[in-house]
């Protein structure tokens, strides 16, 4: 049966040959091939130029950005720092004044504490002093007593001779009336449509006529031909009279005994 085999096989010889010829190229072939990647890997790249001085290039603008922001960062953290040392001194300098203005402002609040303090004690004083001159006003309106230009005048309801009627006014503080201006007098010649006595007299010395609080007589508001010492009688004392009296010439000199209504006069806040 092998024989048969072999007998059946017949070679091709130019098949054969066919076949050498093509393993022959092919071996030839991956030869080349892997001698090609033998040298392909171990030879070295070759370096360019141009590639390298861009690298070079871009690695010195880098490190210059990187100088540039390191400068500027440096600046940033000065500039910080100077302002926070400008807003440090500016804020002690405020905190400064305004302890320097608030201590001066305490001071001028003190000091007008103080006065103001002072004022309403015043004030307090002079409440009290009103109220009681109020007070004595009061009881002399009760009195009687006519109450003019910080004066007080009041009118006898009997008669004495001018040293009684002046006795009488000074048991109640005050004295025979002063008549220092006309308004003064006019406001006098209405209290009493009476004769009365004045404080006025030359006893001391004839014909110079004082008022009893010792100023000398300048404005007399006489009556015709008076003062007179009528008929040769010592009249000494000034009385306002009530015959044809007016407010020019009511004055008439009288003797110091005889009897007359008066009204006395004392100041109304001492």
């Amino acid at each position: 049966m092998s024989n048969e085999i072999y007998a059946n096989v017949e070679f091709d010889n130019d098949n054969v040959e066919d076949l050498y010829t093509n393993y022959e190229i092919i071996n030839s072939h991956d030869s080349r091939s892997k001698t090609k990647d033998v040298f392909t890997k171990s030879r070295p790249l070759a370096t360019n130029p141009g590639t390298e001085s861009s690298e070079r290039r871009s690695t010195r603008d880098a490190a210059v950005c990187l100088g540039l922001l390191c400068v500027l960062l440096l600046s940033g953290i000065i500039g910080l720092f100077v302002y926070y040392n400008g807003v440090m001194g500016s804020s002690e300098e405020n905190i400064l004044v305004y302890k320097t203005n608030s201590s001066a402002e305490q001071d001028q609040l003190q000091t007008k504490y103080k006065t103001m303090t002072k004022d309403r004690d015043q004030l307090q004083v002079e409440r009290d002093d009103l109220q009681a001159k109020l007070s004595v006003v009061e009881q002399d309106t009760q009195q009687g007593w006519r109450y003019y230009k910080s004066s007080f005048y009041l009118t006898s309801t009997e008669k004495k001779t001018w040293e009684g009627s002046r006795e009488d006014c000074l048991s109640r503080g005050a004295d025979l009336v002063v008549i220092n201006s006309r308004e003064e007098y006019v406001f006098i010649h209405g209290l009493n449509k009476e004769t009365f006595w004045i404080g006025l007299t030359d006893r001391v010395e004839e014909g110079i006529w004082k008022w009893v609080d010792s100023t000398a007589l300048t404005t007399g508001y006489w009556g015709k031909e008076q003062p007179n010492n009528q008929n040769g009688m010592e009249e000494d004392c000034a009385a306002r009279w009530s015959d044809l009296s007016t407010t020019d010439n009511g004055w008439h000199d009288a003797p110091c005994n005889e009897l007359h209504f008066w009204i006395c006069e004392k100041t109304a806040f001492l």
